[in-house]
């Protein structure tokens, strides 16, 4: 009961220690919306869009925000999705065998310091104007209006940005599983399948997990920029951007408020997965 007690306890000083900066954010940007009303809206101005999340949006051509935060969400999910399916078993096989390392490796360092959004003339290059509806439907696309926004090339660049951070946590991982976990169980008799399934992986999850926080928030910060993209017509990226050309600067506002919500929560749900997935390496210490 004590440590259930002092657990609570901890809890509430943890959300009361982290509301600090978002209640002295609150407090300046209020203060700056009074000194420069005309550019920086209330807060009670964004609040009020956030309140109505599927009112089509004042002189702006887009979706409304609720509409516009499922796309985003939409093309973040299958952008880091194949990340995750390309660069965890990619890191892997890398991580346990040298000459395949020594391969990819060199080429990989190349690519990752290249901003995706660079990629992004090079993807619409390659998969033009198509679509997850327009690959399905064909012509019959437009009557699929979130499929339709889903293009190749958005989730291509996505697929870039979250690959290079998953793919060198795996490979981490591997290479800091313990040579005397892998010689105990060879002795044992362990195939190489078991010692791959039950030490190598279970080992490397924790950098796995890591890899796919870094992974996540870079996607998102990639989908902002990628949904300038041509043709677009929902996205929270877009709502700001046409938000800014048309001064109704609240709606950018309330769209980097969603992003800002959004990133929180599945950061926390991959944290806590992850603590739950390496709680043995906690106790092993």
């Amino acid at each position: 009961m004590n440590h259930h007690w002092q657990r609570h306890r901890q809890g509430i000083s943890d959300f009361l220690l982290g509301s600090l900066l978002p209640i002295a954010f609150l407090i300046l940007w209020q203060w700056w919306a009074e000194q420069r009303s005309q550019v920086v809206p209330r807060p009670l101005d964004v609040l009020a869009v956030l309140a109505h999340p599927f009112a089509p949006p004042r002189h702006l051509d887009s979706m409304p925000l609720a509409h516009s935060c499922g796309i985003s969400v939409l093309r973040v999910f299958l952008g880091f999705t194949a990340a995750a399916l390309t660069a965890i078993p990619l890191g892997l096989l890398a991580g346990r065998i040298t000459v395949l390392r020594r391969i990819l490796i060199p080429f990989l360092e190349m690519g990752r310091p290249i901003c995706p959004i660079a990629w992004l003339p090079v993807a619409i290059l390659v998969f033009g104007f198509e679509s997850v509806g327009s690959a399905v439907w064909g012509q019959e696309s437009w009557r699929h209006s979130i499929a339709d926004q889903l293009q190749f090339a958005m989730i291509a660049v996505i697929w870039w940005g979250g690959f290079f951070p998953i793919f060198v946590n795996t490979v981490h991982g591997v290479e800091q599983v313990k040579t005397l976990y892998l010689e105990a169980a060879a002795m044992l008799g362990a195939s190489h399948r078991r010692i791959f399934l039950y030490i190598v992986l279970p080992g490397a999850l924790p950098s796995i997990m890591t890899g796919l926080r870094v992974g996540l928030g870079i996607s998102w910060m990639v989908i902002i920029a990628a949904e300038i993209f041509p043709g677009a017509r929902a996205g929270l990226g877009y709502i700001i951007t046409t938000s800014h050309q048309v001064a109704e600067y609240q709606y950018a506002f309330a769209a980097i408020v969603v992003i800002a919500v959004i990133g929180l929560m599945s950061n926390k749900f991959l944290y806590l997965a992850s603590n739950r997935i390496s709680r043995w390496q906690i106790m092993e210490r």
